[in-house]
C-alpha cells in the first residue's frame, strides 16, 4: 500500500492513505507560519479528511481548525476530551470526543486511545484498508535531568508500559516525539527498538528541523524507513505492507 506523508509544522502532518487523508495536531495561529497554512490547505484540498487532536496545548490544537481545513472535501475530527473542557464555546460538529484508554469506531476507522504522560491522549487507529497508525501527541519519555529521581523513574516506567502496548498493536506507521533537548531523545531509540514500525516520523521539532538530518542513525533506523523533512510542505511516499507488522 502506498502512503504519502507531508510535514506541516511541529507535530502536524498529513497522512494520505487509501481513499482518505488524516491530519494530526494542527497548531493554533500563533504557531502557524503562512507557509505552513498554505501547505496544509494545498495538501488536503478536495480530500476526505479526518483530523486528530491529541490535547489542548496550542502547539497541538487550532481552535479555528474548521476554517483552516476549509479546502477539504469533507471534514471529521477526533478530539481529546480536555480540548472540549478547555473550549466549551466551540460546537465541535462532526467530531468524536475521546477519553484516555478507550476504544471507538468512527466512520470507517477503528480508534484506540492511550493516556498521555503530558496531557490528553495518544492515538492508535486502523483504517478500513487495514493500515495501523500510531500518533503520540506529547506522550514521550520526558526524562529531564532537573526532575526528581521519583519523577524520572515514574516517567521511564510509564513510557515503557506505553511502548509495550503500542508494540502489541503491531502498528506500521508511527509518529513519535524525538526531542533534541533530552539525551535520550525523548525515548525515540527505545520506541524504535520495541515497536519496529515500517515507517517512523520524528515529531516535536518546533520548526527547528535542520538537526533532523541523519537522525535515523541515532535512532538505529534505516534511512528509507524514516521521514526526514526540513520545511512545511515537504513530503515523502512509502510502500507499506499492511499484511504484516512493523519492520
Amino acid at each position: 500500500m502506498k502512503v504519502c506523508i507531508t510535514h506541516i509544522f511541529h507535530n502536524c502532518f498529513v497522512l494520505d492513505a487509501g481513499t482518505s487523508s488524516y491530519v494530526f495536531d494542527i497548531p493554533a495561529k500563533r504557531f502557524r507560519t503562512g507557509r505552513a497554512f498554505e501547505a496544509l490547505q494545498k495538501t488536503i484540498a478536495d480530500q476526505d479528511v479526518t483530523v486528530f487532536f491529541t490535547h489542548s496545548h496550542l502547539d497541538h490544537f487550532a481552535p479555528d481548525y474548521v476554517e483552516v481545513c476549509s479546502t477539504a472535501k469533507s471534514l471529521k475530527a477526533v478530539i481529546s476530551d480536555d480540548i472540549e473542557e478547555m473550549y466549551p464555546e466551540l460546537s465541535f460538529r462532526n467530531a468524536l470526543i475521546v477519553e484516555p484508554d478507550e476504544k471507538y469506531s468512527y466512520g470507517d476507522v477503528e480508534i484506540e486511545t492511550l493516556m498521555s504522560n503530558d496531557l490528553g491522549v495518544a492515538f492508535i487507529f486502523k483504517t478500513r484498508e487495514g493500515l495501523k497508525v500510531y500518533n503520540g501527541g506529547d506522550l514521550a519519555c520526558w526524562d529531564w535531568e532537573t526532575a526528581s529521581p521519583a519523577e524520572r523513574n515514574f516517567t521511564r516506567i510509564f513510557f515503557e508500559e506505553a511502548v509495550n502496548r503500542i508494540a502489541d498493536r503491531q502498528v506500521q506507521i508511527a509518529f513519535s516525539n524525538v526531542d533534541r533537548r533530552l539525551q535520550n531523545l525523548a525515548g525515540g531509540p527505545q520506541f524504535i527498538d520495541k515497536v519496529q514500525p515500517q515507517v517512523f516520523v520524528p515529531t516535536h521539532a518546533f520548526g527547528r528541523t535542520q538537526w533532523l538530518e541523519g537522525i535515523h542513525e541515532k535512532l538505529g533506523l534505516d534511512k528509507e524507513r524514516c521521514f526526514i523533512y526540513r520545511r512545511p510542505g515537504d513530503s515523502m511516499c512509502f510502500e507499506v505492507d499492511i499484511s504484516r507488522k512493523g519492520q
